[in-house]
């Protein structure tokens, strides 16, 4: 069975807290987007998950979240030494915020309960999700949803307006590790920018939307790469920029389709350029 895996992108990402257990907790609004891995999977063979990768510098091992995926929905169906062949071809911008480990572990999730007709309900494969990785249960539904907690607490809202979307991942990147250890220099601040994201999402006004964007990681970290895109972005008409996740990938919010390829032609000398769409929860489901 061949699946696709959607990046996400985030509206909207603030930082609530830190756990005893060192994790942060967040309040963020997460898009799923039209950008996709494609994740094959082949049921048989020898006993074990044997995986591979488009890209050979990302782990093929228990690392890798699809993996892990793989082996926690075989130990939940009592399976645990079914034979799977999973061969990921990657799309998705690595080390850009954009969700492409956590969406594939999703994929693989949905996958094999449909493979298996498991038949696990969506709490469960919720649950395992969460045990993979922050961001997993989020891609497990997609949509436009409030996540809060690490990130694995979900709730409904309304959905962003149809519009076209700029992205461009300039050659840094930046690790999720590395991204929060910079932030953690940084006081924690109670000006978050949920709540007024959640009010234009109401209003399906999308230049309000455009307008509510905000990423505690842009604040702080204030990338020069990534500066230098959202200032070509709003200046070639965009109604809003702003990076996704703990960067690098930035993207633009434009209302018509020509006025998205006509800037996405000024920004080929700055990184890698994809026009995309949001997608509703309904075009991601197997």
């Amino acid at each position: 069975m061949k699946v696709r895996a959607y990046a996400k992108i985030n509206l909207t990402l603030d930082i609530t807290g830190r756990r005893e257990d060192g994790l942060h907790t967040v309040d963020t609004i997460m898009q799923s987007v039209a950008m996709w891995d494609e994740v094959e999977l082949t049921p048989g063979g020898p006993a074990g998950i044997r995986l591979q990768c488009s890209r050979s510098y990302l782990p093929v091992d228990n690392s890798n979240t699809a993996y892990r995926a793989a082996r926690y929905f075989f130990q939940q169906i009592g399976k645990p030494d079914e034979g799977l062949a999973i061969n990921i071809r990657k799309r998705i911008p690595s080390r850009a915020g954009m969700g492409g480990g956590s969406t594939d572990a999703a994929a693989v999730l949905r996958a094999l309960n449909k493979i298996y007709d498991a038949k696990l309900p969506m709490g469960t494969l919720r649950e395992l999700a969460t045990r993979v990785g922050a961001d997993v249960p989020f891609c497990l539904e997609g949509g436009t949803a409030r996540c809060t907690g690490i990130g694995e607490i979900l709730e409904p809202v309304a959905r962003m307006p149809d519009c076209f979307l700029v992205i461009c991942k300039p050659p840094a990147g930046m690790s999720t590790l590395r991204a929060y250890a910079l932030l953690d220099q940084y006081p924690m601040t109670r000006c978050f920018g949920t709540p007024k994201m959640l009010a234009a999402l109401e209003q399906g006004d999308l230049r309000q939307v455009a307008q509510s964007l905000s990423n505690r990681f842009d604040e702080t970290l204030r990338l020069m790469q990534v500066r230098d895109i959202k200032k070509s972005l709003l200046g070639a008409g965009a109604l809003g920029a702003m990076m996704t996740g703990s960067g690098s990938v930035v993207y633009g919010v434009f209302s018509g389709e020509e006025a998205a390829q006509n800037a996405a032609s000024l920004l080929h000398e700055k990184g890698k350029v994809y026009v995309t769409r949001p997608l509703r929860s309904s075009e991601i489901r197997i």
